[in-house]
């Protein structure tokens, strides 16, 4: 759907008074809207693709703002390729980092994951059961290489219609061949899968609100913290780079990393990889010969990862 009635369906069944003031963004499989409810500034999120789940990340949102501490906008409806959200001020328009928003970062998502352990025995894929107000189901794995198995599986499902099944493959036959690579990885904790600075309003040293939801996951704590330190701050080991220092100072101040979490960074950036390689196909990040580019680009780390690895083992 390429006009705003599904918007307008979603806010017409909320209330008759209701205003579309403008779309913020569409990057599928979803589109975002700045709406008014009842007089009340919100935002839509309405599904426009197969892998669009809002009501799951409604339900994720709900847990959030219910159980921890970490701000997140409050849920006003919820239906079952949409829902609206109260309105999130401050999201920066410069998503740069510096030290301090660095620290602050790392502190949010340390107490997020502060927060979630122990609620979850084991690790898996967020759902939405009966609403936003019910609490969060878990469609749950025997173990976290299960976890990252089926997600590897599920991004094979669709790179295989863009001629890039091969990489998801590669992946998944190393995780499930070794699934002792992520041994140590620690206890389950929500994940929020996204949490780079474009989604994080900061106010006053600390998050002012949190979006994006969509990418949630049931997960030892470093898989959400090397999600956000490879696209922020690039991959390999530690460097010199104060933001970089600054954001593990700052999460470590809330909660510690276990012990070896380094020592597994490679196995994340290989499985990310593969997430971002859909993620390019899915949200139509680049066009032409970029995309091409980036594509191939990911395909050569993915196999040149995966085989550096298994020698690894090996050794």
């Amino acid at each position: 759907m390429t006009d705003d009635t599904d918007v307008s369906d979603a806010l017409a069944s909320i209330s008759d008074d209701h205003e579309i003031r403008g779309r913020l963004h569409a990057v599928p499989p979803h589109a975002v809207y700045e709406v008014a409810v009842d007089g009340r500034r919100a935002v839509c999120k309405v599904a426009r693709g197969p892998e669009a789940d809002p009501a799951t990340e409604a339900a994720v949102l709900a847990f959030v703002g219910r159980e921890t501490s970490l701000p997140v906008p409050g849920i006003f409806a919820v239906g079952d390729d949409w829902f609206v959200a109260e309105w999130c001020d401050g999201l920066p328009d410069d998503p740069t980092v510096d030290v301090e928003r660095a620290r602050t970062l790392g502190k949010g998502l340390a107490t997020l994951h502060a927060e979630t352990a122990g609620r979850f025995e084991r690790t898996g894929f967020p759902r939405a059961r009966d609403g936003a107000d019910a609490a969060l189901a878990v469609d749950a794995r025997d173990s976290w290489a299960e976890t990252v198995c089926d997600l590897l599986a599920d991004c094979r499902e669709y790179l295989a219609a863009v001629g890039y099944a091969e990489v998801a493959e590669v992946a998944r036959s190393f995780v499930r061949d070794r699934p002792d690579v992520f041994d140590g990885a620690g206890t389950p904790v929500l994940a929020h899968g996204n949490y780079l600075p474009d989604h994080v309003a900061v106010r006053d040293g600390a998050p002012a609100c949190v979006v994006d939801w969509e990418h949630a996951l049931v997960a030892p704590a470093e898989y959400d913290y090397w999600r956000t330190v490879t696209p922020l701050f690039g991959g390999g080991g530690e460097t010199d780079d104060p933001a970089r220092a600054a954001f593990r100072e700052g999460y470590e101040s809330v909660r510690s990393l276990p012990a070896g979490f380094e020592a597994r960074a490679d196995a994340y950036r290989l499985v990310d990889a593969v997430s971002y390689l859909k993620a390019l196909h899915v949200q139509r990040q680049k066009r032409g010969h970029e995309k091409a580019r980036a594509a191939v680009a990911f395909r050569r780390y993915v196999l040149d990862a995966a085989e550096e690895l298994r020698a690894e083992g090996r050794r």
